[in-house]
């Protein structure tokens, strides 16, 4: 009975243990098939994407030619005034910002030197003139004394000669005159046009040595100046001389000035493909400066009445296609487009959409075709952003991108799987 009783108690023992070893894992497995049933409801719950959205518009789009340079003075009215004689400088009379006429004396150079040699120039001439008067007179005596028989041929020929050596005698006197005399003439430097001075290179007491290597001063005619920039060959073929041109310069923020386009070149640069433009500005009030940088936006192309919608709402496939996402209630729909005009606020639409159609603004990246949508109200500043890039480029086409090249390809770090997750 004993031995019995002990072989119950061991079995009890061993059941025991056997229920505490398998509640474990029978609770385990309930576990694992009720997160189961969690994860594949979870994945059965669509992902609403909120967004904002816009309505494609027809309007007006250019495309625009950038132009920018420093201004430049109207060519043959923008001289470096040098001396043409050698010399220790006595006076400049001028300085950077006078106004001069053309004939003005702007500088003086030392004259000295330059009258003494007018005095030994006049000297030869009046040594020259009684040559000559000595020489007639003997011709006319051996004419006379020959014609009465008494002076022979050759003493009339040789006072001829005499006479005719005395001639050149005194015009080669007269030309060192004239050359000296005009020598100090030249001691005095005149504005050759009428203009501003732009520039004083030299001070009085300093020595020139009478070639262009050492201009005086710098005199420019600001009436009008020019800005002269190099643009692609494909765009000059759609400039036309007289073409209204408005620039603008950071240097007079809200100022705009009026010029046209007065020669496009001829000729290619074969390294850049580019050529020269040359626009010309009126400046009668002086405000544009030498130098000043301006910039210029010209429209070349301009499609009115076309398809358009902000650039922003124009998004890349992974083969950087464009599409929109077209949004019907909650569905965002994908839809391939062509596009035409691209600048920088607004893009012009050649196929795939129509006037009127709602489509997706921000948020669009990552989220797939027939994708679930909460459109958001977009805020006031964004949208007037928008209606003033509008506005903008239909009117003026301004703020363009001349090229045309593809944007707004997806952020780095992100991926379309990430955004898809994303609510």
């Amino acid at each position: 009975m004993r031995l019995v009783e002990m072989r119950r108690r061991a079995g009890a023992r061993r059941v025991c243990v056997a229920l505490l070893i398998a509640a474990p894992l029978l609770l385990a497995s309930c576990g694992k098939k009720g997160g189961g049933d969690d994860e594949d409801s979870a994945a059965k719950t669509p992902v609403i994407v909120s967004v904002t959205t816009t309505t494609v518009k027809r309007g007006d789009i250019s495309r625009i030619q950038l132009i920018n340079g420093p201004v430049a003075a109207v060519p043959n009215r923008d001289v470096k005034v040098s001396s043409l004689v050698a010399g220790r400088v006595a006076a400049v009379n001028v300085a950077e910002g006078d106004h001069v006429s053309s004939g003005q004396i702007v500088a003086k150079v030392d004259d000295h030197t330059f009258r003494d040699q007018v005095s030994q120039a006049e000297a030869a001439v009046q040594q020259a003139q009684s040559s000559l008067e000595n020489a007639r007179l003997n011709f006319t005596r051996n004419q006379d004394l020959f014609q009465r028989g008494i002076a022979a041929r050759k003493e009339v020929e040789d006072a001829r000669n005499e006479q005719n050596a005395a001639e050149a005698a005194l015009k080669t006197a007269n030309a060192q005159l004239s050359t000296a005399q005009l020598q100090v003439s030249r001691t005095e430097i005149r504005a050759p046009i009428d203009g501003t001075v732009v520039k004083r290179s030299i001070s009085a007491g300093e020595q020139v040595d009478g070639t262009a290597a050492t201009p005086i001063v710098e005199v420019a005619d600001l009436n009008e100046v020019e800005l002269a920039a190099n643009i692609p060959a494909a765009s000059m073929a759609q400039l036309r001389q007289g073409e209204e041109v408005a620039l603008k310069t950071d240097a007079l923020p809200g100022r705009s000035f009026a010029g046209h386009v007065i020669a496009i070149s001829q000729a290619v640069d074969p390294a850049s493909n580019a050529g020269l433009v040359r626009i010309r500005i009126s400046n009668s009030d002086r405000t544009l400066r030498l130098g000043m940088f301006l910039g210029a936006q010209i429209p070349i192309e301009t499609h009115k009445n076309v398809l358009l919608v902000p650039s922003q709402s124009i998004y890349r496939d992974e083969e950087g296609k464009p599409r929109v996402f077209q949004v019907e209630g909650d569905t965002a729909t994908a839809q391939d487009v062509k596009l035409g005009i691209e600048t920088a606020t607004t893009d012009e639409i050649v196929d795939g959409v129509t006037a009127g159609e709602t489509i997706i603004l921000n948020n669009g990246y990552g989220i797939e075709d027939k994708a679930k949508v909460k459109v958001e109200p977009a805020n006031a500043e964004s949208d007037s952003g928008d209606e003033k890039g509008d506005k903008s480029d239909a009117e003026a086409g301004k703020s363009a991108k001349p090229d045309g090249g593809a944007k707004k390809a997806a952020p780095k770090g992100r991926s379309a799987k990430k955004d898809d997750k994303t609510p």
